[in-house]
């Protein structure tokens, strides 16, 4: 039988993990706020590629939103760059649902400025 503690021990040694994720995620996202260069004004992009396009709670391959993913063909408002991520808003065309995350450059076609007029 197992006592409190040791269920304990054995909860804190199965979360690390995701713990560890959370915190490293954050520490990369204020990182990447501090050094982003940002889009002045905002861009337009299509993404491009095949299957889905997962968002990122930060600029790097282990921080993906479970289920947050956009489609090819989707477009995305791009605010800011860093290091070969793009920080981007996706409207639902729906539902008209937002959502905000880092996606990957290279899935990335640009459709142009948003907000200039000639």
């Amino acid at each position: 039988m197992l006592t409190a503690a040791t269920l304990l021990i054995c909860l804190v040694v199965t979360c690390a993990p995701a713990f560890a994720n959370q915190a490293t995620c954050h520490h990369l996202a204020q990182q990447a706020e501090k050094a982003q260069s940002f889009f002045s004004p905002v861009v337009g992009y299509q993404v491009s590629g095949t299957g889905r396009l997962y968002f990122h709670t930060a600029p790097h391959a282990h921080c993906r939103s479970k289920d947050v993913f956009v489609l090819p063909g989707d477009h995305l408002t791009a605010y800011t760059e860093y290091q070969g991520w793009v920080s981007v808003m996706y409207i639902n065309p729906k539902t008209y649902q937002d959502y905000h995350g880092w996606v990957q450059s290279q899935r990335l076609k640009f459709t142009g400025s948003i907000g200039l007029k000639n």
